[in-house]
């Protein structure tokens, strides 16, 4: 089943309306990784994985990149969301 992993801060209000469009979605099953704490190295990590982003929320499904809030939204408003995540 494909693993869907996204990146957050806490004090984020982008990453807040990630979460919320994951909850509306019925997606419960997903790893939040908090860049709290670390967070230059974790962002000069996001610029490696993304291709040059370093703000978050950021979010992959195993090892493709779908994007940030606004991606994610669209994607999971759109059906798509729930498509890349059935196993």
């Amino acid at each position: 089943m494909p693993k869907l992993k996204i990146y957050t801060k806490s004090y984020c209000p982008y990453c807040v309306r990630a979460i919320a469009a994951l909850t509306s979605a019925g997606v419960t099953d997903y790893e939040e990784i908090s860049i709290d704490g670390n967070e230059m190295t974790m962002r000069r990590e996001l610029v490696t994985l993304t291709g040059g982003r370093w703000d978050v929320p950021q979010v992959f499904v195993d090892d493709t990149y779908l994007g940030d809030d606004d991606d994610l939204v669209r994607l999971a408003g759109s059906g798509e969301l729930a498509a890349l995540l059935a196993p």
